[in-house]
């Protein structure tokens, strides 16, 4: 990946995450509320994978 790639990648990483935890506000059911934060952890991660990438790049 191009460090354009890797920053585009980490800006959409970055949305996703401020939709789910948005969603994650808004669930009621308890095994949604569940997988939503499995979800944003799993985004979490990637977003310090890119992070990492990128200062590797330097």
């Amino acid at each position: 990946m191009t460090r354009n790639e890797l920053q585009e990648a980490f800006t959409r990483t970055l949305k996703e995450i401020k939709l789910i935890k948005r969603q994650i506000k808004d669930a009621t059911d308890p095994r949604e509320k569940r997988n939503l934060i499995r979800r944003k952890r799993e985004l979490q991660y990637l977003q310090l994978w890119h992070i990492n990438q990128l200062k590797n790049m330097d």
